[in-house]
């Protein structure tokens, strides 16, 4: 569920010089710098970058915790339980007690979960259209992501960003290996929000959660907060236009058809006034919400895969409320906004 954590440790005084299990990479500023490989070796290049200052006693520790622990490679996400051995370790090479680590700060958190879909990714992501009011970019055809004040939305491939990330593989070999989870549908797409800092999590009502022992009490919680936001989450492919529409709707649906929604987006913004173009923009989620394509892939379907993903999850992560999380992908009441 967490994934890259900036992390602030306040009254640290270990000496990282000797420490065995650190490589020094020098100086920063006022800051010693040193990375912490994984379990997976030196070669492979996954380590926590850790930034210290001596004088005022701080640590610093970024990067991946996801990969770090559980291997560059892997496509597990970390869990409660992961999590907390994975901050434990941590503590441990650091020599503070876990106590101690958990009253450790942050700043930007990513949370996310790699979901298997039925189909592939680069089919998916031209298919997302919309999330809450956040500006939408797409990168390639295996990325699309939404930009906002306080955090991010970003959607991948992450078959293809594992190869692109750990070049020392047999890149060909892992592709034809990914090819063929491919062609039995075992796509998988990388969701993952970017809390820019502490107030991002207080626009969230997550403004309890301050400090890694915080993340970890309150771990499953990060569900809830994912799969709400999840439910904001617009795709569009196929419109069945219906008898049932009204004219209004016939039109929009129309246009969406010709245009697409970024394009119907825009010109809404650029032309109405705030409070008409808001009004038309939610009339055209509803068009797409009541006639999507049943048969073809849309916001329904790509949920339910969410749905079986976090049932999956559900067999490690036992306290899991999967009924609540189901309500909040599938009725939450501002998924439309």
């Amino acid at each position: 569920m967490i994934d890259n954590v900036k992390i602030k440790l306040s009254r640290f005084n270990k000496d990282l010089a000797g420490n065995p299990n650190l490589e020094f990479h020098g100086k920063s500023y006022s800051s010693e710098v040193y990375r912490l490989y994984n379990h997976e070796g030196k070669e492979k290049g996954i380590y926590l970058l850790l930034k210290y200052n001596p004088q005022k006693q701080v640590l610093k520790i970024e990067n991946s915790i996801r990969k770090w622990f559980l291997g560059g490679f892997s496509l597990l996400d970390l869990t409660k339980k992961t999590a907390n051995k994975a901050f434990e370790k941590i503590a441990k090479i650091l020599g503070i007690t876990e106590e101690e680590f958990c009253k450790a700060t942050f700043t930007q958190c990513e949370i996310g979960l790699n979901i298997r879909t039925r189909i592939p990714v680069e089919n998916i992501v031209p298919m997302v259209v919309r999330y809450s009011t956040f500006k939408r970019y797409q990168f390639d055809y295996g990325t699309v992501g939404f930009n906002g004040e306080d955090l991010s939305l970003i959607m991948y491939d992450k078959c293809d960003e594992l190869l692109e990330h750990n070049k020392k593989y047999d890149k060909s070999a892992k592709r034809k290996a990914f090819n063929a989870l491919s062609k039995r549908n075992y796509n998988f797409f990388r969701i993952e929000f970017n809390m820019f800092d502490k107030q991002s999590f207080i626009n969230k009502d997550l403004s309890h959660i301050k400090t890694i022992g915080d993340i970890l009490e309150n771990y499953l919680e990060l569900y809830s907060f994912w799969t709400k936001e999840i439910s904001r989450i617009v795709l569009l492919n196929k419109l069945v236009l219906s008898k049932e529409m009204t004219p209004k709707q016939y039109i929009i649906a129309r246009v969406l058809e010709i245009d697409g929604f970024t394009s119907f987006e825009r010109n809404c913004l650029k032309r109405a006034k705030p409070n008409i173009s808001s009004r038309i923009i939610n009339e055209a989620i509803e068009v797409i919400h009541s006639f999507s394509n049943p048969i073809r892939y849309n916001t329904n379907k790509f949920k339910l895969d969410i749905l079986k993903n976090l049932k999956r999850i559900n067999n490690k992560e036992k306290e899991l409320d999967i009924k609540r999380l189901s309500g909040n992908l599938f009725y939450s009441e501002d998924n439309i906004n």
